[in-house]
């Protein structure tokens, strides 16, 4: 009898407790926090920004904090595999849920991997979010669906920035080191150049004679009108392309692949749209 009482006791706290949810990525982490409130415990593994998520290896640590994650968020598309192996590595019992967002979007293989940078996949990542949580706690589920419409609705700013940046560069000419910012630039409808040597990078090849000649072709005719680089990753040939860009008086706009600490998702992506505002209407990025 003991044993059950305890066993009971255990099963009750564990019911009533916060949803632990680990994410992969910060980004994701954020989202699970704000749309979670104090029905979720949120913890995010890659939220170093000077981290290549593309060469991280998890430690020992993260897999304990899968271990108990009732939630995992995963990025998808081959971005971070390493998430899949250990909550495969868990074994069946008590494995959480997994939300994979490449997944969940309909990603194809040589998409984008970049989801955040489009508000669309965003609305459904945090719904999912919401109705993952429902499904443990449902006696939750209007306090999480209110956070949840608390989420979309600071969304509806973003939106009416993307169109409104939209209706003022629809059409201009921009190039990229790498397809990072691809989703929103597809969004605002900028026009973008070079695209063989964006997938070679993508794909992590270097990219042809002819494919670097063009795009340096593109900076010193002054083709394009921005350079956008990721600022996680720099070496030889970025700098060669920045030097280039600075020559011709093109701006160059860095845009991350991690959400920076002590900012919200929101924040981050109006930040940057400020920023890609000012680069395309002649001021700094």
């Amino acid at each position: 009898m003991a044993v059950l009482l305890v066993a009971s006791a255990t099963g009750a706290a564990r019911a009533d407790s916060p949803i632990a949810i680990v994410a992969a990525e910060a980004v994701w982490g954020d989202i699970a926090r704000q749309v979670g409130g104090e029905d979720a415990a949120v913890t995010s593994i890659l939220t170093n920004p000077a981290t290549d998520p593309h060469a991280f290896e998890a430690s020992p640590m993260d897999g304990r904090r899968l271990g108990s994650a009732r939630i995992v968020i995963a990025n998808g598309g081959g971005y971070d595999g390493w998430i899949d192996r250990l909550v495969t590595e868990g074994g069946d019992a008590d494995r959480p849920a997994v939300l994979n967002v490449a997944a969940l979007v309909g990603w194809r293989d040589g998409d984008n991997v970049h989801f955040w940078y489009d508000l669309s996949m965003v609305r459904a990542v945090a719904t999912a979010i919401a109705q993952d949580c429902a499904a443990i706690r449902p006696d939750r589920r209007a306090a999480l669906q209110a956070r949840l419409q608390r989420f979309l609705d600071g969304l509806v700013p973003l939106q009416r920035r993307i169109d409104l940046l939209r209706s003022r560069y629809q059409g201009v000419p921009v190039a990229a080191s790498e397809p990072i910012f691809g989703l929103m630039t597809g969004q605002i409808g900028l026009a973008m150049h070079d695209a063989a040597f964006q997938r070679a990078v993508m794909n992590g090849t270097d990219p042809g004679p002819f494919e670097v000649a063009g795009f340096e072709r593109d900076l010193t005719a002054r083709r394009v009108r921005l350079l956008i680089l990721n600022e996680q990753t720099a070496g030889p040939a970025t700098e060669r392309l920045v030097q280039l860009a600075r020559e011709a008086g093109i701006p160059v706009l860095r845009v991350g692949e991690s959400l920076p600490p002590g900012l919200s998702y929101q924040d981050w992506i109006a930040g940057i749209l400020d920023r890609l505002d000012r680069a395309l209407s002649g001021g700094p990025a």
